[in-house]
C-alpha cells in the first residue's frame, strides 16, 4: 500500500511538473487538512510538522513525497497565525507562510535542492518565530 502511494504520488508530482509554470506556480491540492480554530490547536500543529519535517534528512523521494503530505497541515496552523496574530509576529508569521508554500511547491514537483533551501529558510524563520510563543 505505501508503495503504491508512493508510486501514485510520484506520477502526480510528474504531471505537475510537465504542467506547471515556474513563474506563476501555485501549488496544487490533493489533499484536504482540517480546519484550524484555536491558537493552542495552531501552536501544537506547527511544533509537531516542524519537527516532523526536521526529521527527513535524507530527501529521498520518499521523505519528499511525506513533506509534501506535512506542508498541507503546517499550512492550515501558519494560515491561522497570519489572521490571529498581529504586529512583528503577524510579520513573521506572513513570511513563514510563503516559504511554506515554496516548501509545498517544490515538494509537489520533487526538486530536492531547491527544497532544501526553503527547508533552510524555514528552520531560519521557525528559530525567530518559536520565541513568539
Amino acid at each position: 500500500m505505501k508503495k503504491l502511494l508512493l508510486l501514485a504520488l510520484t506520477m502526480l508530482f510528474s504531471f505537475s511538473l510537465l504542467a506547471s509554470d515556474e513563474l506563476e506556480e501555485k501549488p496544487t491540492r490533493h489533499l484536504q487538512a482540517v480546519d484550524v480554530n484555536s491558537m493552542q490547536q495552531a501552536k501544537e500543529i506547527f511544533l509537531d510538522k516542524t519537527v516532523e519535517m526536521s526529521s527527513k534528512k535524507e530527501l529521498s523521494l520518499e521523505e519528499i513525497s511525506q513533506i509534501h503530505v506535512i506542508t498541507y497541515t503546517l499550512e492550515k496552523s501558519v494560515a491561522y497565525f497570519v489572521e490571529n496574530l498581529s504586529g512583528q509576529q503577524q510579520d513573521l508569521a506572513k513570511e513563514i507562510a510563503a516559504v511554506v508554500e515554496d516548501i509545498h511547491i517544490a515538494s509537489e514537483n520533487n526538486r530536492p535542492e531547491q527544497l532544501n533551501v526553503h527547508i533552510e529558510e524555514y528552520f531560519h524563520l521557525v528559530d525567530r518565530f518559536i520565541f513568539c510563543f
